[in-house]
């Protein structure tokens, strides 16, 4: 007599790829992000502004009227969204983790460990090389001071 051995279907590995997918995209995004373009002005215009306000501000110290009130600065979302995309990373290798633990066929709970963690990975390994790049730009710029200076 044969024995057959029934697969039980990877559930938990399944769900666990597909949050471990969606964090490691949703952090790429998020860091490619930060080297989006800022608006460009030019000085002349920036000094003009800011001269503008020292004006109005001035003259309204000079009538006693009260200083308005500043505008909200508009919405950002950036740090929800990273903290909502390691939770999804975490929940994938947990998920990965019972799929292993019980047995599942091994691919998608690998997968799913393996994506969470690239995410977390992607997320710590992007602000070393920011950290370190900040700290050779500093250093550089101090070894050159004298020269600036003079």
């Amino acid at each position: 007599m044969s024995e057959i051995l029934e697969e039980k279907p990877a559930k938990f590995g399944l769900v666990g790829f597909f949050l471990g997918v969606v964090a490691l995209l949703v952090i790429l995004v998020q860091l490619s992000a930060f080297f989006e373009p800022q608006e460009a002005k030019s000085v002349g215009t920036t000094i003009g502004e800011i001269a503008a306000e020292i004006k109005d501000s001035a003259a309204r110290a000079m009538s006693g009227e009260p200083a308005p009130e500043a505008p909200p600065p508009p919405p950002d979302y950036t740090q929800e969204i990273t903290l909502a995309a390691l939770i999804a990373a975490a929940a994938a290798i947990v998920l990965g983790g019972i799929g292993l633990f019980r047995h599942e066929p091994s691919r998608l709970p690998s997968m799913a460990v393996g994506f969470g963690v690239s995410a977390f990975v992607a997320q710590y390994v992007f602000w070393l090389a920011i950290l370190i790049c900040g700290t050779v730009l500093l250093i550089s710029i101090i070894a050159n001071l004298d020269s600036i200076v003079s």
